[in-house]
């Protein structure tokens, strides 16, 4: 059986297998590259919280608050036992006295009722001096506990404010290296597509991967530092950014690809008129679809050129059609 194809269908597989192996260089030079992105952020040495804390004394001043502390639930347990005891004393007491009234209201002297009566008393005023004693203890120890709190309360802050002082430090050291890593690279894969494009180079998808590559590391870069540096309104900031660089970028894109010359110089390729893409046999002088002239003799040779043809056929020479 003849394999009957398509005149383009060389190109177009060809086109997409490119397309596909451009993606698979970004991606591929993307985990090389953030994997140094990582490497430069280890090279400074990252602020340790702990370590601050030793060099603010915060150890010191969260010891002598625990313990400041634990006296204080100490005397307060002390102090609810004591409590405790003295409502029950209180309840026993209360109990002995209306038992002993009833007594002497019926005129009954029991003088052993008389002895638990004042034995009842007697523990209620014991019990009730104890709490007094605990729950002044109680007191002076929350007293002593206001001093250690407020100067450890007052340390944890002054801490997290050197953590965080020394945090920035460090985000900025990393960043200065990523930058002069990230954006220089970025910048020269944006002249050598500019450079292959103004040549009309072969490979010219490999300078578009590699820009590709430089683009997203320096999108991922600006996202992550931007999203540290502008955390309370980082989204919007993000959006905003994202929004426009993308807007930007399709617009760059829609010139380049809609551009007369390129797609002039596509239409050649694939035997049609640079006008109205009609098909155009070679020697043709006028297009037969748009009737427009196409063929033009070179200046230095006189070959006859198709219109919007990058170099003359004869000498080799390029061609100006502005």
């Amino acid at each position: 059986m003849t394999d009957v194809r398509h005149p383009e269908m060389d190109e177009i597989e060809s086109s997409r297998a490119e397309k596909l192996l451009a993606i698979g260089l970004v991606v591929f030079l993307l985990v090389g590259g953030f994997w140094i992105l990582d490497r430069l952020g280890s090279l400074p040495t990252r602020p340790d919280y702990m370590t601050v804390a030793a060099a603010e004394g915060l150890p010191a001043a969260e010891s002598a608050y625990r313990q400041a502390e634990t006296d204080y639930q100490r005397g307060l347990e002390a102090a609810e036992q004591a409590r405790s005891a003295m409502e029950q004393a209180r309840a026993g007491y209360e109990f002995m006295r209306e038992e002993y009234r009833v007594a002497l209201e019926r005129g009954v002297d029991d003088p052993a009722l008389a002895q638990a009566h004042e034995t009842a008393r007697a523990a209620f005023e014991l019990a009730s001096t104890r709490f007094e004693i605990a729950d002044a203890a109680r007191a002076s120890l929350e007293t002593k506990l206001l001093g250690p709190l407020a100067t450890y309360r007052t340390t944890v802050d002054r801490v997290d404010r050197a953590a965080k002082r020394a945090e920035d430090r460090y985000q900025l050291i990393a960043f200065a290296l990523r930058f002069g890593y990230t954006f220089p690279l970025f910048g020269l894969s944006v002249w050598l597509w500019l450079r292959l494009r103004r040549r009309n180079a072969r490979y010219l998808i490999l300078a578009t991967g590699f820009m590709g590559f430089g683009g997203i590391q320096a999108v991922g870069l600006i996202g992550q530092y931007g999203w540290y540096l502008l955390r309370d309104i980082g989204p919007i900031a993000i959006s905003v950014t994202g929004s426009a660089v993308c807007v930007a970028g399709l617009v760059a894109l829609r010139r380049w690809l809609g551009s007369a010359r390129r797609l002039a110089t596509s239409r050649l390729r694939r035997g049609q008129c640079p006008y109205c893409a009609f098909p155009l046999p070679d020697g043709t002088a006028h297009c037969a679809g748009c009737g427009r002239q196409v063929l033009e003799t070179c200046p230095d040779c006189g070959y006859g050129n198709v219109r919007e043809s990058p170099h003359c056929r004869g000498c080799g020479r390029a061609l100006d059609w502005a």
